[in-house]
């Protein structure tokens, strides 16, 4: 591996990191008890919130498989174009879904499509894991 390769690598190495950190704090945003708050405006804004931090791991994944395909490229990884290609199309799946979230009636359904967006996410985040983490 020669130096470019080797610092490709690394920043996709980062990158995915820090999505799969930017996931995790989505994820405690679902536990939000204003979400069970009384007061709409409590709701409301609980929800705008998760959706923020959804949308924001969104980002944070196409970015990792931004630089996990460029690092997989520079290194001959087999594959990865089909990895990065599902991988990115379940990343903006999820966040069309999270800019909905606000917009769905009820706490039932706005945990619902929170967790639909999550699952997609981590299916996201798992293909570019395997772009920059391939044994």
């Amino acid at each position: 591996m020669n130096d470019e390769q080797s610092k490709r690598l690394a920043e996709a190495a980062n990158a995915v990191l820090l999505a799969n950190e930017a996931l995790s704090e989505a994820s405690e945003s679902m536990n939000d008890p204003r979400l069970e708050s009384g007061q709409d405006r409590e709701r409301s804004r609980a929800a705008q919130q998760l959706a923020s931090r959804l949308d924001n791991a969104a980002k944070r994944i196409e970015d990792g498989l931004r630089r996990g395909a460029l690092a997989a490229a520079t290194l001959g990884t087999p594959g990865a174009f089909a990895r990065y290609r599902d991988a990115v199309a379940a990343a903006r799946a999820a966040r069309e879904a999270a800019r909905a979230i606000p917009d769905a009636d009820g706490t039932a359904q706005k945990r619902e499509a929170a967790e639909a967006t999550m699952q997609q996410l981590t299916t996201a985040l798992e293909g570019a894991i395997a772009l920059v983490f391939a044994e």
